[in-house]
């Protein structure tokens, strides 16, 4: 698939973490990238569907909705409702911790030993 076009979604409301993702996919050739602080302007993108959203990369802690607290299981909480609603977003997930779920196109660890590019690389070859 030709990853310039497709529309990304990083979902991640530490800033600086956000640009190094966002690097990371324009340097695998996704040209086309928003980044959201939390899952309540992500749902609006959704449900609008004025633009297709075809890839969500998302931190697992961040803010449900504007304003609010930092919710621990949110990126849980995104992934079980994309499954429960049948929604055909693929999800990477990019967290300091280490992840391993299920159900999703891939996990990238975030830390700054590890080649973010190539990291992305190798789940970005799994998307169709």
């Amino acid at each position: 698939m030709d990853l310039s076009q497709i529309k990304a979604v990083i979902v991640d409301d530490d800033v600086i973490k956000g640009f190094d993702i966002r690097k990371a996919l324009e340097f695998n050739g996704i040209r086309n990238i928003e980044t959201v602080r939390n899952q309540e302007k992500l749902w609006e993108q959704i449900y609008r569907g004025e633009e297709k959203i075809d890839l969500i990369v998302t931190d697992m802690q961040y803010p449900l909705e504007a304003g609010g607290a930092i919710d621990e299981e949110a990126g849980f909480k995104l992934i079980e409702r994309i499954e429960k609603e049948k929604i055909d977003i693929p999800v990477i997930v990019c967290s300091s911790l280490n992840y391993s779920i299920p159900n999703i196109l891939g996990s990238v660890w975030y830390n700054k030993l590890s080649d973010l590019d190539s990291n992305f690389r190798k789940v970005l070859g799994r998307f169709k």
